[in-house]
């Protein structure tokens, strides 16, 4: 639908003349191209209950009272000039808050030429007024607007066959994917965006009318939709500009996520361009992702070939496909995803390589997303990760035998970072420092603990016992007894029955290192949750 009052108002043969409009203080200039719904021929007072939120009203105006009539068989009525204002001024208000745009007033058939009052109440109001002279019915405006429709439509309709259509040809070029997307943005006007599945930006193409949205704005509504699994959302940025965002692939497993930010309204020529584009690209999606499963399972074996040795044939495969393997000494880092599995993170790493120019090796271990690189890249690839939301851990080795080692440590610092929620790449090395206790995952711990030290405090809660306390006790003086039973203020004896006690009560030989090692990890972890 395209209808304004600037198309009615600019047709000679209409002979429309504008009464309120270009003077000061009335409707500024935009409402003339402002699209209504409608004409609606009307002459009761209040046409309200009748009109939709956007309308031109045309009347004659048999409801308001003739004082100047147009032909002498009208009655004039006695209305005093303030009553006559008042009235006016009560049909503007009411039809300008209900959302109506103007009015067209017929002249010379009961009123003679426009009211005066009627033009000030439509000044006062913000209404464009116009007068449509005798000579022109108001069918003529119907017919011709209904003939502005027509011709809109037409136009539409062809616009949107020739956008289709430039796009399909674009689509058909060596780099399809870009052409496709390049030509998206100019036959819509607007600004165009390619996320991967974890919400980074692959391609970004500014609207041709050199409106932006920044990046970082875009790039979190962006995340936020593929968080919630929305196919479809639209958001207003700003005043002037929209954001229309369209998941590509299914809800559970995204291929990405495409983005038109147009600075008008989403028409129906945009939608049915939309779903064309969505077409293209999701097809070109799906042969970018193919060629990318077997690049991620290339990858794979490739790593499983270093690791048993093969360090030489590895190499030289993955020059030929990517570039040369990193060389030793090596810094191995270990990204556990928080929301969705690694696989997804595979594509994001080729692009971000792709882009940054960085030399590393990734593949998935166990998994997870593991990255090879130099010492002197490394800071820079983990800043590269942060938007990937991944768990990071980090290990080093000097030469390739010691790969395997270091992965795991890799792993390790990761599951030890994702556990205590860290934001930042945690090393093995930090965590080895802090000992060896803290590479135990703590919600394993304490089932562990609550299953060594529940008998002894089932036993205390019932016998009013102290057997709990005096484990605790006679471990922290490594099993000596003398400062044990000083400390407990108990008799050497009294200390050798209770050990027995909780010995039988636990079936553990506390004779057993290993055994006295495993209650001083429970008693850690009991005390650090406090609940056990």
């Amino acid at each position: 639908m395209s209808l304004s009052l600037r198309k009615l108002l600019q047709n000679p043969s209409l002979r429309l003349r504008l009464v309120v409009g270009a003077e000061d203080g009335a409707p500024d200039d935009q409402a003339f191209d402002r699209e209504f719904e409608w004409l609606h021929a009307t002459d009761i007072i209040d046409p309200t209950p009748f009109l939709g939120p956007a309308e031109v009203i045309l009347t004659l105006g048999w409801q308001f009272p003739v004082v100047n009539p147009a032909d002498a068989v009208v009655e004039i009525a006695r209305v005093s000039p303030d009553r006559l204002e008042r009235i006016y001024d009560d049909y503007a208000a009411l039809v300008a808050a209900h959302g109506v745009i103007g009015i067209g007033f017929g002249s010379d058939m009961v009123h003679r030429g426009v009211p005066v009052e009627l033009a000030r109440a439509c000044l006062r109001h913000g209404l464009i007024l116009f007068e449509v002279p005798y000579e022109i019915s108001f069918m003529d405006l119907l017919q011709e607007a209904a003939r502005v429709l027509q011709r809109d439509q037409t136009e539409r309709y062809g616009r949107s066959l020739r956008a289709q259509k430039a796009i399909a040809n674009a689509a058909t070029r060596r780099d399809g994917l870009n052409a496709t997307l390049n030509e998206t943005a100019r036959q819509l006007g607007c600004g165009v965006a390619l996320y991967d599945p974890v919400g980074r930006p692959v391609t970004v193409i500014a609207s041709p009318d050199g409106r932006r949205v920044a990046e970082t704005e875009l790039t979190e509504i962006v995340r936020g939709a593929l968080a919630g699994g929305q196919r479809f959302r639209s958001v207003q940025v700003s005043v002037e500009t929209e954001a229309v965002l369209q998941l590509l692939g299914e809800s559970d497993n995204p291929s990405g996520m495409l983005v038109l930010t147009l600075s008008k309204a989403f028409d129906d020529v945009s939608r049915n361009v939309l779903s064309s584009v969505l077409a293209l690209v999701s097809v070109s999606l799906e042969q970018n992702q193919a060629l990318e499963r077997v690049h991620t399972t290339l990858r794979d074996a490739l790593l499983q070939l270093v690791l048993s040795g093969n360090v030489a044939v590895t190499s030289h495969i993955a020059s030929s496909v990517w570039r040369p393997l990193p060389s030793p000494p090596l810094v191995t880092i270990i990204g556990i995803p928080q929301h969705f599995d690694a696989a997804r993170v595979m594509p994001a790493l080729e692009s971000m390589q792709a882009q940054e120019d960085l030399p590393f090796f990734f593949a998935q271990y166990h998994g997870d997303a593991a990255i090879l690189c130099n010492e002197r890249d490394a800071s820079q690839i983990i800043e590269q990760l942060r938007p990937f939301e991944l768990a990071l851990g980090q290990s080093r080795c000097d030469r390739w035998e010691g790969l395997e080692l270091a992965l795991e440590e890799a792993k390790k610092a990761a599951e030890f970072g994702l556990r205590r929620q860290e934001t930042t790449v945690v090393s093995f090395l930090d965590v080895w420092r802090e000992g060896i206790s803290d590479l135990i995952d703590s919600s394993d711990a304490v089932h562990v603990a609550r299953r060594l030290l529940g008998p002894l405090k089932n036993y205390d809660a019932e016998n009013d016992g102290q057997l709990t306390h005096t484990l605790r006790v006679w471990l922290q003086h490594h099993g000596r007894p003398l400062p044990s039973s000083r400390e407990l203020d108990v008799h050497r004896h009294t200390l050798t029955h209770r050990l027995q006690q909780i010995s039988q009560l636990t079936g553990r030989d506390l004779d057993d290192f290993q055994v006295r090692a495993e209650f001083a990890l429970a008693f850690r972890y009991s005390l650090d949750l406090q609940n056990v």
